[in-house]
């Protein structure tokens, strides 16, 4: 009954087997196999759960095989702004790269040290957009992609090779990116600043379709009489989750002159004409965004060309009621008081030439439009112009 006491006590043995005991627990403890579980989130198959400085984290292994390029695939964030692009730097190293990596993209010029991000990535960004950094933008009709090269140096490399990795990003084609891809858009800029709220830039364009995807390109846009045509206009910088961009009036005139005596106002006081039915307001006032869209029409008259005019505010949704409330009793409201500091111009639009149907009754086809145009548009222009 005295072996147990003796045993817990201080016997020489007793405490040799202890100190064995503790110093094996300690070296398990320590062993590299089994700490893969301490590094939250666990690591990749190119790292290993190592502590460093009393900390377990994810570090890469130093046995990687690095004859094998192709695996070096990066990683893309294709942001709206800016295109990043992640590689591995434990891959890089088994490529033999050191810890300074110089990257460059098509235009040499854009060129820089890869920058340092958490769980052993590095990367390097490019703006959206077109040439920048020697982008190559290509659309294939739904969407525009953009293209780069991203090449890869180090003093410390092993091969006397540069690495080249080829990216792309696509993004679904909209009113914004279509114009991004457009060679010679039919486009309106202004910038307009706004106290407190800093400087906002304002874009309108003219669009073939109903999607907005396809701005007309050139020095005019040339219509049928039959065909429709679509406006777009977007709030490109600034707040836009607070400011809504809200088309106050547009109209058409037969001359480039925004001042001209002779209007068509399409949009008045924010609200269609209702008076053409051909009018239609997709969105005003409820996003960075304006869309319409109206039958394609001539003056009356010795007028060839159209032009338009629209008059914008930037709408603080914080303290304005920014979406329209349109309703009959505003057809005739007063004619609004232009601020002409605000009013985007596009044109000219000219009328394609097209047989008319008097041509059928033998009729000279332009005799045609000029006789039986006065008699369908007059009584909607009189009621819309100033």
């Amino acid at each position: 009954t005295s072996h147990p006491a003796r045993m817990a006590g201080s016997d020489p043995l007793w405490l040799a087997l202890a100190s064995c005991f503790l110093t094996l627990a300690s070296t398990v403890q320590q062993d590299p196999t089994t700490g893969e579980d301490r590094c939250e989130p666990g690591c990749r198959p190119e790292e290993q759960c190592l502590p460093q400085d009393g900390i377990w984290s994810c570090v890469c292994r130093q046995e990687l095989n690095g004859s094998d390029i192709q695996s070096l695939q990066p990683q893309l964030d294709c942001g709206a702004s800016e295109i990043k692009v992640k590689v591995d730097k434990c891959l890089l190293g088994g490529l033999g790269f050191g810890e300074e990596v110089i990257a460059y993209l098509r235009d040499r010029n854009c060129s820089s040290i890869l920058h340092r991000e958490d769980g052993n990535w590095m990367s390097v960004t490019s703006p959206v957009q077109a040439s920048a950094c020697g982008n190559i933008l290509e659309s294939n009709g739904t969407h525009a992609l953009y293209k780069n090269t991203l090449s890869l140096a180090s003093d410390f490399i092993i091969r006397d090779v540069i690495v080249n990795i080829n990216f792309q990003c696509a993004y679904p084609l909209d009113m914004r990116v279509s114009l991004q891809t457009a060679l010679r858009p039919i486009v309106s800029s202004l910038n307009i600043s706004v106290e407190g709220q800093g400087e906002f830039t304002v874009r309108m364009a003219l669009f073939q379709d109903q999607n907005y995807t396809h701005p007309y390109e050139g020095d005019m846009a040339v219509l049928s009489v039959e065909s429709m045509l679509y406006v777009g206009a977007i709030l490109e910088r600034g707040d836009t989750s607070r400011f809504k961009l809200l088309l106050r009036n547009c109209y058409a005139t037969p001359s480039k002159d925004k001042e001209d005596p002779v209007k068509y106002f399409i949009i008045r006081n924010s609200c269609p004409n209702q008076h053409d039915s051909t009018i239609y307001v997709e969105e005003n006032g409820v996003s960075s965004e304006s869309r319409f869209s109206v039958q394609m029409f001539m003056f009356a008259g010795n007028y060839d060309l159209v032009f338009l005019h629209c008059e914008v505010h930037l709408c603080d949704s914080l303290n304005e009621q920014c979406q329209p409330s349109c309703s009959r009793n505003q057809l005739r409201s007063e004619v609004p008081a232009l601020d002409l500091a605000r009013v985007l111009d596009l044109g000219p639009i000219s009328r394609r030439s097209a047989p008319s149907p008097g041509i059928m009754n033998g009729a000279p086809g332009t005799a045609g439009f000029l006789v039986a145009w006065p008699v369908l548009f007059l009584p909607v222009l009189l009621a819309w112009l100033l």
